[in-house]
């Protein structure tokens, strides 16, 4: 039996996540929050939340600061909670009912956040359909990469990492998280140009930095400057070397 489950923790992890940036609200306790999910697979989903109110949480179009609430009052592991999802790729609001296996608390432009994993208790056939059309949105395969470079948000300046790169963009890790919808221009130093690299960028999606540890954020771009096939080139080709050796 010991060998069973052990393979079914296995298969449990290699289901894929896809990388999502959707409201939603879940119920813990008999209080409703909102929340944003971050992945999502067959098995379950990474949110965030600062366990406000649906119509209070992540005001992403405000610059002013929300509080959350305190750090007593975020659900622990193994709680059960219930998430709904509402998507236009969704007829009608759909209800995920699932277990906290995993949860953290972080920073974020709006404070301390919540984020944690569940894993839901059964797969519904509207889930794998969602999943298929989120899957679908992503045109090019990203290349895994390590650059660091330095962002610039409302006049700051902030140092990065590239995690990922495509060319329609880029997943970040930095001990500074830019909101959601937030507009950003990335800057790269490389010896394949004469000056630094600008790439202007939406951000789609975010993960709040924990303690000690960088958070991550996702980014469309927008207006490529010329230079940019350019780099995705030699990253194409600096991967393949790697493969080869």
């Amino acid at each position: 039996m010991g060998t069973v489950k052990n393979r079914v923790l296995q298969d449990r992890r290699r289901l894929s996540r896809i990388s999502v940036q959707m409201e939603c609200r879940f119920k813990s306790n008999d209080k409703e929050y909102g929340a944003l999910l971050l992945d999502l697979s067959q098995g379950g989903a990474l949110l965030s939340s600062t366990l406000l109110p649906p119509d209070e949480n992540l005001p992403v179009q405000d610059n002013l600061p929300v509080k959350p609430a305190k750090e007593e009052l975020f659900p622990p592991q193994e709680s059960r909670i219930t998430i709904t999802l509402e998507s236009s790729n969704l007829k009608t609001p759909m209800k995920l009912s699932g277990t906290i296996r995993r949860s953290a608390i972080g920073m974020s432009e709006y404070g301390r956040v919540a984020q944690f994993g569940v894993e839901f208790e059964n797969t519904p056939l509207d889930l794998l359909r969602l999943i298929s059309v989120l899957s679908s949105r992503r045109k090019t395969s990203r290349i895994s990469t390590h650059i660091e470079c330095r962002f610039k948000l409302d006049d700051k300046d902030y140092s990065a990492r590239i995690i990922d790169m495509s060319k329609e963009g880029a997943l970040l890790a930095s001990s500074s998280i830019p909101a959601p919808k937030s507009k950003v221009f990335i800057t790269i130093r490389s010896d394949s140009f004469e000056t630094p690299l600008t790439i202007e960028g939406t951000v789609t999606r975010s993960t709040a930095a924990g303690q000690g540890e960088d958070g991550q954020f996702g980014v469309e771009f927008e207006n490529l400057p010329q230079e940019f096939p350019m780099l995705i080139s030699a990253l194409a080709a600096e991967r393949h070397k790697k493969n080869i050796v």
